[in-house]
């Protein structure tokens, strides 16, 4: 039987438009996922750490690097937000406090939100002795007693209030070679203040006679710069001695050798942000939790009764604190290791998954510390463990939404 042509195609444009209907409907009903930028993928990293007084958090200190500012909350803790892996001066300043500058360093290879770890120790100023021209006179840097200023009558014009405060240099980054390792540094004000004759600049050896550091150097700090005036003479009568001119920053320094060693990562936390199957971006909050500071790879007195065979119990005791001491004024604080949680805020596009994984990297260091003892030059070594930050890596799985069929949309 035939069928009327007219017949024919008008079914066909019927049939066109019901196919053309489905289709239509196919790609309105299809869900289309939410894109969003995660906060995680900014190209930021972060200069975070912690500021103390002795064994206490300080509060209300000012912390900058670069174009970048932040104070110290009531734990003691700061963050830098940095936009670039460079390497960075970081200034820690409080009113009463002395002034200290440190260095952070982003390695190459540094993963975006990474965080560079910085523990930095302050010091209050001492109280000012008064000196005067017409008599000599002694001042004792009051906190530890270990360097004291020999005035002659007639090194000041007129009565002068001198303030002396041993304090903690700032963290130098991490290198290898020879580096200044101080046994003693002081803020001497009024800064710039020169004297009509020299003044005698001493400390003490913390030990016996019987072992002493070996080739210790004095520097003067300039507008940041730390330069070498010449050597600080042991006298064989318990002090290490030179003479100043006028008033700065003064350190008894040692060279130290430095040997970079094996470097660690450790896996500290994954957190899932599982937002599979649901077209609305998800936000969440993830706590950074990781350690600051440092620690000796084993303890320094044990290291030093190895290497010194025969040194009395006294003389390990005292030479320890001086180890230790030295090590402190070139990692910013004293031997510890504690932790600081950073808050980030995540947020993930819609129909995907996200896991943030946060990994820890610390750094063995060798130093070595020339000493004499019986009559030799020994090399110390001391092993130091530092925990240098934290990297976060972020990895995506998408959904099938994110497909190229109708509907998708890929990132």
């Amino acid at each position: 039987m035939k069928m009327n042509k007219h017949l024919v195609a008008g079914m066909a444009i019927c049939l066109a438009a019901t196919v053309g209907v489905g289709l239509s409907s196919c790609k309105k009903d299809e869900p289309t996922p939410v894109i969003v930028e995660n906060p995680l993928d900014a190209e930021v990293y972060y200069i975070a750490g912690k500021v103390m007084v002795g064994n206490n958090a300080l509060e209300g200190v000012k912390v900058t690097a670069s174009n970048s500012e932040a104070t110290t909350a009531a734990d003691g803790t700061f963050q830098l937000e940095m936009t670039s892996k460079n390497d960075y001066v970081v200034t820690f300043e409080k009113s009463g406090y002395v002034t200290v500058t440190a260095e952070a360093s982003f390695p190459s290879d540094a993963k975006k939100q990474s965080v560079v770890s910085l523990v930095q120790e302050l010091e209050e100023k001492n109280q000012p002795v008064t000196v005067t021209p017409d008599a000599g006179s002694t001042v004792i840097e009051a906190k530890r007693q270990m360097v004291e200023l020999e005035f002659p009558a007639g090194a000041v014009k007129t009565a002068t209030d001198i303030t002396v405060t041993a304090y903690k240099e700032g963290a130098k980054k991490s290198q290898a070679g020879t580096v200044r390792a101080s046994l003693s540094t002081v803020s001497c004000e009024p800064d710039g203040q020169t004297f009509e004759k020299p003044v005698i600049l001493r400390m003490k050896n913390p030990a016996s006679n019987s072992v002493y550091f070996a080739d210790v150097r004095h520097y003067v700090e300039k507008n940041g710069v730390w330069n070498e005036t010449g050597t600080a003479d042991y006298n064989g009568n318990g002090y290490y001695m030179t003479t100043i001119d006028g008033f700065s920053n003064h350190s008894f320094g040692v060279p130290c050798s430095s040997q970079k060693g094996t470097s660690k990562t450790e896996d500290l936390a994954s957190v899932v942000i599982d937002n599979l199957g649901n077209m609305d971006s998800k936000e969440q909050a993830i706590d950074v939790t990781f350690h600051l500071g440092w620690k000796i790879d084993g303890t320094t007195s044990d290291l030093l009764k190895k290497q010194l065979a025969g040194l009395s119990d006294s003389d390990v005791t005292a030479l320890s604190g001086a180890v230790e001491s030295s090590l402190a004024s070139l990692l910013g604080g004293t031997q510890s290791v504690g932790e600081m949680t950073l808050k980030r805020d995540a947020r993930v596009s819609g129909d995907m998954k996200a896991t943030v994984s946060m990994i820890e990297k610390t750094t063995t260091t060798v130093f070595g510390f020339p000493v004499v003892f019986g009559g030799q030059t020994v090399a110390l070594t001391i092993p130091v463990v530092k925990y240098e930050g934290v990297d976060l890596v972020v990895t995506t799985e998408k959904g099938a939404s994110h497909g190229s069929h109708s509907g998708g949309s890929g990132e």
